[in-house]
């Protein structure tokens, strides 16, 4: 469990009047537990966090799992339902006195749920205040809840959670580097391979296999795993197999993370097999200016949307007046997909230190290709340590 998680959240509970918060699978649950849960199924990975100190937590998780949520986690209940698995302890096999014993035919997500009604109501909050991430959460697990705990308030924890999780510590900073490390390894390696004639499933190929490679020379790193987007010459829509195929003439646009422990990294660049032509040259310059432009603002206190400002105008202002985003970066952390606070025109909100975040100034150009400049950066004291150490421009690679 990040200590310094679980306090941040504690406390903005208590602010709010919230008795508890239910991390309902996922991130949340993982940064909630420390345990990150293989069996992480719809109503089959709860933890149920208390804003007092008083309360007990409480995790639910399978039988399957619960040896290692135990080991993993520092939370002050555990709770295991059965899964429709044989699970033998081999001291009985050994004496004779194994047993049979009915087992379900998958799990029961509802009666779950009553073990978490049950839980709330032990704890006096029958008639409290919960948090829970709506999105996270369908129509008929939430009718359950509504159902078996009808006095219960239940808040949306979207807010909650991403407030509590937005500044890291120096080990989860460290780990959104090493994944940072994996991707730009990758797509060095991507670079220094004769990439003619291969589509987008070949390319990643490269980039998984050398993750894979930096993986087995560094056992301990934690590596979990790659994403990619990409997309290769005119076609700006993203391919996972088949499509066109890398050529001098066509711009390559890849996108790409590596997961360690669970942290994702993200960035990316438009690699080029020849000279690019003046008006790609043009293109790419402004998106550059775009983000020193942006760049220049990031520091502790900066207002996210006046570095989107900043960097949107400065693209505007090199030649692509029509250049418009929804927003220009996000928060990076748990998983390997864009969460906020975005970097974005109405989102007032400021850069603290510890927090981890991606700026991008992508453009995609139906019948010219795709543009990527995509950097990660940890703010500091007097400014930002940047993740990334790719040139800020085309990755040339090699025909």
């Amino acid at each position: 469990m990040s200590e310094l998680i679980v306090r941040r959240l504690k406390a903005l509970m208590a602010a709010r009047g919230i008795d508890a918060a239910l991390a309902y699978g996922g991130a949340n649950f993982m940064l909630s537990t420390g345990f990150q849960n293989y069996f992480d199924n719809p109503a089959a990975s709860m933890a149920l966090i208390p804003a007092s100190d008083d309360a007990r937590s409480l995790m639910i998780v399978s039988n399957w799992t619960a040896e290692a949520g135990r080991a993993a986690a520092a939370i002050d209940e555990i709770e295991s339902f059965p899964l429709w698995l044989e699970i033998a302890n081999v001291e009985d096999i050994r004496n004779g006195t194994a047993g049979r014993s009915e087992k379900p035919t998958r799990y029961d997500p509802e009666a779950n749920i009553q073990r978490l009604a049950n839980a709330i109501l032990a704890r006096g909050w029958g008639r409290g205040t919960i948090a829970v991430e709506m999105a996270l959460i369908s129509a008929q697990v939430f009718d359950w809840l509504r159902q078996k705990l009808p006095e219960v308030t239940f808040v949306n924890a979207a807010e909650l959670f991403f407030e509590a999780r937005k500044i890291k510590s120096d080990s989860e900073v460290e780990m959104l580097r090493e994944a940072t490390r994996y991707a730009e390894g990758g797509l060095k390696r991507i670079a220094e391979t004769p990439i003619t004639g291969f589509d987008v499933a070949r390319l990643k190929l490269i980039f998984d296999t050398f993750c894979i490679e930096r993986a087995t020379a560094n056992p301990e790193s934690g590596f979990q795993g790659t994403r990619v987007t990409a997309s290769i010459g005119e076609d700006i829509s993203p391919t996972v197999i088949g499509g066109a195929k890398a050529s001098a003439d066509k711009l390559v646009f890849f996108d790409c993370g590596a997961s360690i422990r669970g942290y994702g990294s993200d960035t990316g660049r438009t690699l080029t097999l020849s000279q690019p032509s003046g008006e790609a040259r043009k293109i790419m310059d402004a998106l550059r200016r775009g983000m020193d432009a942006a760049f220049a603002l990031v520091k502790p206190g900066a207002r996210l949307s006046d570095i989107f400002h900043a960097g949107q105008d400065a693209v505007r202002a090199s030649g692509l007046d029509w250049y418009s985003r929804g927003h220009i970066g996000h928060a990076m952390g748990i998983g390997m997909g864009e969460m906020p606070p975005f970097i974005g025109p109405k989102d007032n909100s400021v850069l603290e230190v510890g927090m981890v975040m991606a700026l991008e100034t992508p453009l995609y150009i139906r019948g010219l290709g795709g543009f990527q400049i995509e950097e990660c950066f940890v703010v500091t004291e007097t400014g930002y340590d940047l993740l990334t150490t790719l040139p800020r421009d085309f990755l040339p690679a090699t025909p």
